[in-house]
């Protein structure tokens, strides 16, 4: 008769340990995220020259713009500063290296300074800066106390400008900033009789903190709530953190975050939790005209990207959470389809959003008040799987 060995407890543990461990197993072998980089583009033209010194050390700068015909003036302010003369009109740059460049034309006659102001939009919108752009706007004013208007494209702002026959204060613009964090600046002011060209990165020369391998386990997959963080001026994935919370409920289509706010007249903070205080959710300070810090979640994770995202579910989807962590009556549709496009690429976002059946909770975190600071935000995207 043949015996049947059955394991002793020893072995049943070892056994049970190496299962565990299988299934704490990451859920793809660990892989490279490919990330975008930002292409260098040619210089031809004003705005790829002042594109072109972001990011460049200073000395390295100062050898493309004196390629380029410019002349270096003297000067004891702090940054570094250019002249060209073009057609009978003189191009002045500013320069301070790695994160800010700047060209200024000042001329007594509006007919030239438009010229160049229109220029310089066109150039902007053949560069390979535009199609990475994430934020834009085009504005005109026209008189003292008149109001802005607003447009959606250069030829409607172009059209609108035409038609002005007082020049006397007359003020046109484009704000925008694109993926890679450099914001564009550019103006038309009669009264001060310039136009101004603005390009500053306050990240440029500084380490990216882009993840560049996959780190996604089973285990991440099986808790309660699930926090995406997004980058706020570039709509670029942070990374995620999960955390499981006790008494969860199920019979509501938000998800029930109650939260605890101080103003920050000078320093304040922000708490949110699940139902209580016994589940905390987002733990921040945040500083006027300086910048608080978040203490929980302690950390972000990369995650696992994947090739192909959940199409938008539509914005009905979505619950925005005010400051002070109020759910208000309707989120941006605008805004929540930059922040889907990032995460919704992502393995863990897409698991957890398959299995709810509650709204998808976006909280923007200002570390920073007072005088905004747009490099120091980002967004905090809830979802809790049933």
């Amino acid at each position: 008769m043949k015996r049947f060995l059955f394991p002793t407890c020893a072995v049943c543990t070892l056994l049970l340990t190496l299962i565990l461990s299988a299934c704490d197993s990451q859920v793809e072998p660990s892989q490279p995220i490919q990330q975008t980089t930002e292409e260098q583009e040619a210089v031809t033209n004003d705005f790829t020259l002042v594109k072109a010194c972001i990011g460049k050390q200073e000395e390295d700068a100062n050898s493309l713009l004196i390629q380029q015909g410019y002349d270096e003036e003297k000067t004891e302010m702090y940054y570094r500063k250019y002249h060209k003369t073009d057609n009978g009109v003189t191009k002045e740059v500013h320069v301070l290296a790695p994160t800010y460049a700047s060209m200024v034309v000042k001329n007594n006659d509006y007919t030239i300074i438009k010229s160049v102001f229109k220029q310089w939009i066109q150039e902007l919108r053949a560069s390979k800066a535009y199609s990475k752009l994430v934020r834009s706007s085009y504005s005109l004013s026209v008189g003292m106390g008149n109001g802005i208007r607003t447009f959606s494209t250069p030829e409607a702002l172009f059209a609108a400008l035409d038609t002005i026959t007082s020049t006397e204060s007359v003020s046109a613009s484009f704000y925008g900033n694109d993926i890679y964090a450099n914001n564009y600046e550019l103006v038309l002011d009669s009264y001060l009789k310039g136009v101004f060209m603005d390009i500053n990165n306050l990240r440029a020369g500084k380490p990216s903190d882009d993840f560049t391998e996959s780190d996604l386990k089973e285990s991440d997959l099986q808790k309660d709530i699930l926090i995406s963080k997004v980058d706020y001026l570039t709509f670029r994935y942070k990374g995620f953190y999960a955390v499981n919370v006790s008494d969860k409920t199920n019979n509501e289509d938000l998800i029930p975050i109650t939260s605890e706010y101080m103003s920050p007249c000078d320093f304040g903070f922000i708490k949110l939790y699940y139902r209580d205080k016994t589940n905390l959710l987002l733990d921040g300070t945040i500083v006027w005209s300086g910048c608080g810090a978040l203490s929980f979640p302690e950390s972000f994770r990369a995650g696992l990207p994947e090739k192909e995202a959940i199409p938008f579910p539509g914005v009905e989807r979505f619950a925005r959470l005010s400051k002070d962590g109020q759910y208000v009556a309707s989120a941006d549709e605008w805004e929540m389809k930059h922040i889907w496009q990032s995460v919704s690429y992502q393995k863990e976002f897409q698991y957890y959003y398959g299995n709810s059946n509650k709204k998808v909770a976006v909280y923007l975190y200002a570390p920073s008040v007072g005088l905004f600071d747009p490099y120091s935000a980002y967004y905090l995207v809830f979802v809790e799987q049933q």
